[in-house]
Parts: structure tokens; C-alpha cells; sequence
């Protein structure tokens, strides 16, 4: 969808686009990343991320993996991104192979968790596929560590092919850990569980995810509380 003008249609039929064969949607794009631009789905899109959920992967919901940002050197944040910090996409950070924040990376608390990508000069990059049947060592930024998230939840969906868009939230969170990731920002919330603004959760964990899913008890679904406007305020 990036080839051409990016309309708020395009993005709906993107993210929509055969739900019931496409499990996981992996993206890394959205907002300039300038440390000014405050933006997220239009009305299409929005309508496209909830009935994703709703009857993607016959009503077990689609998957949304997106790339938290790389505008870290512009000091911006992944809050202002709408699509990073949608409750329905899972948000993916990255660390250096080395455990540090890459330069690029955007601090906030939509993060959930992280995977390796890119850093300084003298540390890896990623490996992958290219254009003309050719593969690349130089891919970079949180648009790598997306896919590479998308690939381990892959895994967890061939371990259980019942679990819901919910249940890979809890997944991801329970089995994500700091590791060696370094930063002074890791507190402990009020469950008891290590998180970080740069890197959520911590490091995914292919293979405590794919175990977990094994014998996941599937949560109940997500609860809405609606309010109703008694009086017109003043």
C-alpha cells in the first residue's frame, strides 16, 4: 500500500484485506516520525481494525503487529501515534544486539514488548528477504523488529490455533522478559511485572510463548463500559 497516494480507503482494505486466510497483518508505518505530528486512523481504518477483531480468523480476531517508530533522534513519542497505541495492535520496540535503546528508538507506554534490530555502526542489522530475488544484512529500525514479532506469534498461532486476538496480548505480556535490556527506566507495576517505556515487557521469547500457547485457557472477551449523558453540561 505504500507505492502510491495513502488514502484513509487504502489503509481500510489493507488492513482488511482477506481476513479469514491472513492471520497476522505486520506493519511499519504510520505518522512522520518528526516529533510534531500528532495522528492515527481515520474513520475506514478504525471500522477496519475492530471488525478485524471481531471476525478476522473466523471471529478468533486478526492480529495487528505494528512497529512502535523510529523517530527517537526527533524526540518523538509512540503515545502520538494512534495506530502503535491502538488497543487492537500489538506494538513492537527494538534493541540493539547489545541490549542498549537504539538512536532511533521512541519511548512510551503503548510499548508492549521488543525484539532485536539495528543500533550503531559496529552492531548488526537484520537479515531478510529482498527485492529481486535477493536477501539483505542491512535492515533496520523497529520496521525489522515488527516482522520478526510477527514470526513468533506465527509460532504460537501453529501451537494453538484457538487463541484469540486477547489471548496473544496476555501471551505476549506474560512471557516477555527485560533479559539484559539496558535502560533506567524498568519499574514494577502493580501486577508484579517488570516494564519499561523503551521496551515494554522486554525481549520476546519464541520459545516460552509457543509453550505457553500449548495449553492457554482462552480469556473471556474484551468488557466495555459505556456511559450515557444524563444532561447537556452547561
Amino acid at each position: 500500500m505504500l507505492d502510491g497516494e495513502v488514502t484513509d480507503v487504502v489503509e481500510a482494505q489493507s488492513l482488511s484485506l482477506n481476513p479469514q486466510h491472513i492471520h497476522i497483518y505486520s506493519a511499519s508505518w504510520g505518522p512522520e516520525d518528526d516529533g510534531k505530528t500528532v495522528d492515527g486512523p481515520a474513520k475506514l481504518a478504525k471500522e477496519a481494525f475492530l471488525r478485524g477483531v471481531t471476525e478476522g480468523r473466523g471471529g478468533l480476531g486478526s492480529i495487528f503487529v505494528w512497529a512502535s517508530g523510529n523517530g527517537g533522534r526527533e524526540k518523538d513519542s509512540c503515545n502520538c501515534d494512534g495506530y502503535t497505541n491502538s488497543i487492537y495492535t500489538l506494538s513492537i520496540s527494538s534493541s540493539t544486539q547489545n541490549g542498549n535503546v537504539p538512536w532511533y528508538s521512541e519511548a512510551c507506554s503503548s510499548t508492549l514488548a521488543t525484539t532485536y534490530s539495528s543500533g550503531n555502526l559496529n552492531e548488526k542489522q537484520i537479515v531478510t528477504t529482498d527485492l529481486r530475488q535477493k536477501c539483505t544484512d542491512t535492515h533496520t529500525g523497529t520496521s525489522a523488529s515488527a516482522p520478526l514479532a510477527a514470526g513468533i506469534i506465527a509460532l504460537a498461532l501453529e501451537a494453538n490455533k484457538n487463541l484469540t486476538w486477547r489471548d496473544m496480548q496476555h501471551l505476549v505480556v506474560r512471557t516477555s522478559h527485560p533479559a539484559h535490556l539496558l535502560t533506567n527506566d524498568w519499574n514494577t507495576n502493580g501486577v508484579g511485572r517488570k516494564v519499561s517505556h523503551s521496551y515494554g515487557y522486554g525481549l520476546l521469547d519464541a520459545s516460552a510463548i509457543v509453550a505457553l500457547a500449548e495449553n492457554w485457557t482462552n480469556v473471556g472477551p474484551q468488557k466495555k463500559c459505556v456511559l450515557s449523558m444524563v444532561a447537556e453540561p452547561r
